[in-house]
């Protein structure tokens, strides 16, 4: 088993890698630059756009900024956002704590309402109920899951009124 376990492991790092090499050239390929909001400013110097460009790391081959980018990931650094000018691991961890909250909701209710009906499809097996269940499964597997959430939310929230359909303020908990 622990054999199995490490020959999984070791074929994950070719991939790993690839997930990394695509990200990084989907996000250069991408129009504009991540400095746009600051180099399209008239009022700034071409000094000045050169030196911004230059504190990034924007000016090197293409290489170096992938293996700089790869070797930051690695160790936990994740950079600094353009937009906020703060570090992203700052900014994710902000999120997490909603995230978290999100998740285990989601996970919860979903077991609370899926193992019962799987236990009474089990038990009435071929019947209507388990064919509805089925049906109903299938379609909501074949829905990409952002169409049904805007649907969901549609529903609940603007026709029922049963919940807010944005707006969510951060969690006060602390999953510590």
């Amino acid at each position: 088993m622990a054999r199995y376990a490490l020959k999984r492991l070791l074929n994950a790092i070719p991939i790993l890698i690839g997930i990394t090499i695509i990200s990084f050239v989907i996000i250069h390929m991408a129009p504009g630059s991540p400095l746009s909001q600051y180099i399209d400013d008239p009022t700034l110097k071409a000094e000045d756009k050169a030196n911004l460009i230059k504190s990034y790391g924007l000016d090197q081959p293409l290489h170096i900024q992938y293996w700089k980018w790869v070797s930051g990931l690695v160790q936990g650094d994740f950079g600094t956002s353009f937009l906020k000018n703060r570090p992203v691991s700052e900014l994710i961890g902000e999120r997490l704590p909603n995230t978290l909250l999100l998740t285990v909701t989601s996970f919860v209710l979903a077991m609370v309402i899926a193992v019962p009906l799987g236990i009474l499809c089990a038990v009435k097996e071929n019947s209507r109920f388990d064919q509805l269940v089925s049906a109903v499964t299938f379609v909501g597997i074949s829905i990409p899951g952002f169409w049904l959430g805007l649907l969901l939310m549609m529903f609940f929230a603007v026709r029922l009124g049963w919940s807010p359909s944005g707006d969510f303020r951060p969690s006060t908990h602390r999953f510590v």
